[in-house]
């Protein structure tokens, strides 16, 4: 059962509403996927959220309103001191390199009392090749059968373009994010286009606006 029957539409509109202020407002180079991570968010039953990466707060304002309406844990975890930026009650900073926390995730949640089974990914960090790799190998044995995971940075370049015709100054990655995907899934992506299409038991779409945003979708339930 997805969340908009389990609870009601006042609570929903009221978060949308902030995100979507929150996205108008504050012009980042993810604001325009902010309302989408929501969403996007509430047809899959969650128990924990992974967040790598931090930065100054933007995918946390999301990910700790959708944790809220589910009762869910969140976990974020940051290579620098991020804990400032949400004061929610469910949500568990770790400052650490993602890599190196991933090998002890197991023992760290079960001495917390729940499961490391991650219902949804959310992976925003250095953008490089080898790191993404590093992060897809590690972290990826820990979702769960039914999960999301969304990527950001998937369509780097020196200039990125969010959906008003505004632009930013972005980074050439050489296409370290989408790289590191297509290298798992043995394919290969046009990030140049936005697509939707489903591979190797993955529901696959992408968004090439505000330096790309890419949602893996499986259900093996």
């Amino acid at each position: 059962m997805g969340l908009v029957e389990k609870i009601s539409g006042k609570s929903l509109k009221k978060y949308l509403g902030d995100i979507q202020n929150r996205a108008m407002v504050r012009k980042t180079d993810i604001s325009d996927h902010l309302p989408m991570l929501f969403t996007e968010s509430l047809n899959i039953e969650l128990k924990l959220i992974v967040e790598l990466g931090v930065g100054d707060g933007e995918s946390t304002f999301v990910l700790e309103r959708v944790a809220n309406l589910w009762g869910a844990k969140l976990v974020s975890v940051d290579i620098d001191d991020r804990a400032e930026v949400s004061s929610f009650k469910d949500r568990i900073f770790v400052q650490s390199d993602d890599i190196s926390f991933a090998a002890e995730f197991p023992h760290w949640c079960r001495r917390r009392g729940f499961e490391p089974v991650i219902d949804i990914l959310f992976i925003d960090t250095s953008h490089l090749y080898d790191h993404t790799v590093a992060e897809i190998r590690a972290w990826f044995p820990y979702l769960a059968s039914r999960c999301k995971v969304f990527f950001h940075d998937t369509n780097m370049s020196e200039v990125f373009v969010r959906k008003d015709g505004s632009t930013g100054k972005g980074w050439d990655n050489q296409r370290g994010v989408i790289r590191a995907i297509e290298e798992h899934l043995d394919t290969h992506f046009n990030e140049k286009i936005d697509f939707s299409l489903a591979h190797r038991g993955w529901f696959i779409r992408h968004y090439t606006i505000c330096n790309g945003f890419m949602i893996l979708e499986r259900d093996f339930a």
